[in-house]
């Protein structure tokens, strides 16, 4: 499951566009309530875009996670 730390609308919406992102993570001393809110409201309506070089990128991953090595 690839987190992400998100401190603004961008990051929150790519992460989950291009990486799959499926877990937000906000410093709770850098972001405040009202951007939490938008942030958590970006990242809900994020789709991943299933784009062959970003299926790649979490398929290289995935290898990694599994054996260590990425070929």
């Amino acid at each position: 499951m690839p987190a992400g730390l998100c401190h603004d609308t961008y990051s929150a919406h790519q992460g989950v566009e291009h990486d799959a992102m499926n877990i937000l993570c906000l410093g709770a001393r850098v972001v405040g309530v009202e951007l939490a809110k938008e942030l958590v409201s970006v990242f809900i309506r994020a789709a991943f875009s299933g784009a062959d070089r970003n299926v790649r990128r979490l398929d290289k991953v995935r290898q990694l996670e599994d054996t260590g090595k990425c070929e």
